[in-house]
């Protein structure tokens, strides 16, 4: 599991890198020894000091595209997100704007070195190498407005959760504080991973659990799926839509006590528009903190729910009452789901293996 952006370097502003190239050719032209007459040794000195300014400058920028992934080469989930945070036309225009910036440069190395080389003047050669100086540094700072919005779309995309696309994931839906963080830490066997990112005002909870040879996640989205559509801004309308590309299944937990601070009927009303939302997902409905809710409270959320063709769960995560049929029916729902991953990853190892014979 890995962050496809956390491989993306620092991106330099222009001057930024004009000031690297041009002191790092200036201690490569002090730590030369040329030899022969003064015409060859400046020849010399002025051909390593070009060199090395269109090495370092090239060498960073092409650092930048050989380690940021093409956004059509991500998966749908990622995609979305990366849709959320950062204007996909201006990305690859930034990244188009650097792919011409490497080329210029290299054009202009091979232009002045081949001006200094038919140069017998060591003034006229030094005269040359500011020359392209000169020009090397308009080049970059033509890209300048793009090398800033790529370091600042960087900022936000390595802050992208980090998830297993190749496990079935369960995603918890319901108000604040009727137990959703309480039941992901009760059904998973490890500390749930807990960071925040740019498109939920809380952060996301990552947690997982195994049943045999087959793993199973479950994921909490404070902010996204804990309040009305009408209260959702659009950038979490969005994610929202990254979320269906990654989850399978949706736990949707009530509180019938109404601890939470939540009555009953917005409880059911936000539950009406996450079943239409994710109406193409099968649903666990959980009912939390039974052992402190009236029965009349648990009877009107359970008649209501089975109208839906749904039977709730009763459970107490915090007393973890319950919480094993949860676990139970997570796998009877995915099972299938997670033998069809395990089959196609065992297919994929033995193509590789046959292809390594």
């Amino acid at each position: 599991m890995r962050n496809p952006f956390e491989r993306m370097p620092t991106v330099l502003t222009a001057d930024e890198l004009i000031d690297k190239a041009f002191r790092r050719a200036e201690r490569a032209a002090s730590a030369f020894k040329p030899r022969g007459d003064r015409v060859r040794k400046a020849r010399q000195r002025e051909e390593l000091r070009i060199r090395t300014v269109s090495n370092v400058i090239r060498d960073n920028l092409r650092k930048v595209l050989e380690r940021t992934p093409g956004l059509s080469t991500l998966p749908k989930f990622y995609q979305e997100l990366v849709d959320v945070l950062v204007d996909r036309d201006t990305f690859h225009k930034a990244m188009a704007g650097i792919d011409w910036a490497i080329r210029m440069v290299r054009e202009l190395e091979e232009r002045y070195i081949e001006r200094i080389r038919y140069s017998r003047d060591p003034d006229e050669m030094a005269q040359l190498r500011r020359q392209f100086y000169g020009r090397v540094a308009s080049v970059l700072r033509d890209i300048d407005d793009r090398l800033r919005y790529l370091n600042k779309a960087r900022e936000v995309l390595k802050d992208l959760p980090v998830v297993d696309l190749e496990v079935p994931t369960v995603v918890i839906a319901g108000h604040p504080n009727v137990g959703k963080s309480t039941l992901l830490k009760a059904l998973t066997t490890a500390k749930p991973e807990i960071a925040s990112y740019p498109f939920t005002t809380r952060g996301i909870n990552v947690g997982q659990f195994e049943d045999g040879y087959f793993k199973y996640q479950v994921i909490d989205t404070p902010g996204l799926l804990d309040r009305p559509i009408s209260e959702r801004n659009e950038i979490e309308k969005q994610a929202i839509l990254a979320l269906k590309h990654l989850g399978k299944l949706i736990i949707y937990i009530f509180d019938p006590s109404e601890y939470c601070g939540f009555p009953i009927e917005e409880q059911m009303h936000l539950f009406e528009e996450i079943y239409r939302e994710f109406g193409e997902f099968p649903f666990i409905v959980v009912l939390n903190k039974v052992d402190v809710a009236k029965e009349d409270q648990v009877k009107v959320i359970e008649e209501f729910v089975r109208k839906k063709g749904l039977e709730p769960i009763k459970i107490s995560a915090m007393k973890g009452i319950g919480v094993e049929k949860v676990r139970e029916e997570i796998v009877k729902k995915l099972r299938p789901m997670a033998q069809e991953l395990a089959k196609k990853k065992i297919e994929e190892e033995l193509r590789r293996y046959r292809a390594d014979l």
